[in-house]
């Protein structure tokens, strides 16, 4: 990955604002205990794995326009006597940061699972502010036909939804965006020339690596629930790394407004012997996170395959296209139909007009057995696909086998002006159930512009 992105449009800049207010830096839920008594007996139990598998692949929700990796999972509650269980389907984010898992207080209502709360343990946001800690045993969690777990620690969480570090650390984890999988239960790949080792540091169910930054180790948490990568404001003005602020500082947690972040820093980081170049990195106002003075994002960790085992952090290199990578994509779900020379089951022309933009002409092979999205890129006259920060997303509630269907993208004339401009032809990127629990469509077809996570800047 190069050390330099473009910056996103204003739009995407908009969205992705909305979406750092509502979540920033997942370590917020990682649970601190304090000397005494009163503690659940459970809350440190392990999650309890099928005995007769090792490794579980799931599928990643929208790894290629999510802000970080997510997972659809279904919970249940106990069972009443001659019925089936409570049971709701969310999107969980895949959260390396966070101590626990983590449910919604609605959820835990719905599935009719009592909570216990505990002011031996508190839950810290990224502000610093702390709160004490209440959640449950989750009967089980269940990831489609691949993963079945039981009796998983919850907290209760009042934005997001989580699959924690307890569950991730277990067996080992592996993250590839160009398959779009979380494998549970990863083998340390061999040593081989594209491969880079980079040391690990647990503590309990997390992993801590050491980051150079401007030639200074800093010890960092490996979060994948935090957007970007940050280090301790303090340790970046000692290096006298070149600062910038910003226009809007960035509020953390969602209580002290006052804790914000005002500025980042260039500066040369490696990880492990991986030599990122000059990189952005966020000053954070005071980091204390079981001895670490930072936490490596998003920013960083999409750019590669890559792992975390009892042996360490592994990185890969990803594809230099998407498009190498989507036939094995579309077939995490096993909901979609298959089809010879045409991934999905769905195949979409462009339709130019006369203002400069084009229309979308969809015809449906075969019909998927639940609604989906699906997203598609600009490919130029030669087939390859064009690096552009945007992509788009186009949402069928009930498309029947046979069905041929036009639509528009929504947005402003001079995006879709700049979107069409260079597009032959449209390729198939991805696709996504439509999750209860998750965003909705807006009608039987949804067209609109999604974020290319791989273009995604701060500023």
């Amino acid at each position: 990955m190069s050390a330099r992105r473009p910056r996103l449009s204003r739009t995407l800049g908009r969205v992705f604002r909305v979406f750092r207010v509502l979540r920033i830096f997942a370590v917020a839920a990682g649970v601190g205990l304090l000397a005494g008594c009163a503690l659940p007996a459970w809350l440190h139990n392990p999650p309890a794995f099928p005995a007769n598998e090792s490794a579980w692949e799931i599928p990643l929700f929208e790894p290629l326009t999510g802000m970080g990796p997510r997972v659809v999972a279904t919970v249940a509650g106990h069972a009443p006597p001659g019925r089936a269980p409570p049971r709701e389907e969310g999107v969980l984010y895949v959260d390396s940061g966070s101590s626990h898992s983590a449910l919604l207080a609605s959820t835990f209502q719905h599935l009719g699972v009592e909570t216990t709360g505990s002011h031996f343990a508190t839950i810290e946001d990224a502000a610093g502010v702390k709160r004490a800690w209440s959640g449950a045993l989750i009967p089980e969690v269940r990831f489609g036909d691949r993963l079945a777990l039981e009796n998983v620690v919850a907290s209760v969480q009042p934005r997001t939804a989580i699959l924690g570090a307890d569950v991730l650390a277990a067996h080992g984890w592996q993250i590839d965006l160009d398959r779009g999988t979380l494998l549970l239960g990863a083998v340390p790949w061999p040593a081989a020339p594209d491969v880079d080792v980079v040391p690990t540091h647990p503590y309990r169910a997390h992993a801590l690596v050491d980051l150079q930054v401007g030639g200074t180790v800093v010890p960092v948490l490996l979060d994948t629930g935090a957007p970007f990568t940050v280090v301790d404001v303090s340790i970046l003005r000692q290096l006298g790394l070149p600062e910038h602020a910003f226009a809007h500082p960035w509020p953390l947690g969602t209580g002290d407004r006052t804790a914000r972040i005002d500025a980042w820093f260039e500066g040369e980081v490696t990880l492990g012997d991986l030599r990122l170049g000059v990189r952005e990195v966020l000053g954070h106002p005071g980091l204390n996170i079981i001895s670490a003075r930072g936490m490596l994002g998003n920013d960083i960790l999409f750019g590669y395959l890559f792992q975390v085992t009892a042996a360490g952090m592994r990185l890969k290199p990803r594809a230099p296209s998407l498009l190498d990578s989507v036939a094995v994509r579309i077939a995490r779900w096993r909901d979609l139909p298959s089809c010879a020379g045409a991934s999905g089951c769905v195949a979409a022309d462009l339709v130019p007009r006369g203002d400069g933009t084009s229309r979308i002409h969809l015809r449906i092979l075969a019909a998927p057995t639940r609604p989906f999205r699906y997203l598609f890129g600009c490919l130029d006259g030669e087939g390859r696909l064009r690096d552009v920060p945007f992509w788009i997303e186009i949402g069928l509630a009930h498309p029947g086998a046979g069905a041929e269907i036009d639509t528009d993208p929504e947005g402003p004339l001079p995006m879709r002006q700049m979107w069409a401009k260079g597009c032959a032809r449209l390729g198939l990127l991805d696709a996504n159930p439509i999750v209860a629990g998750g965003r909705p469509l807006s009608g039987a077809v949804e067209a609109r512009f999604a974020g290319n996570t791989r273009r995604m800047k701060f500023r």
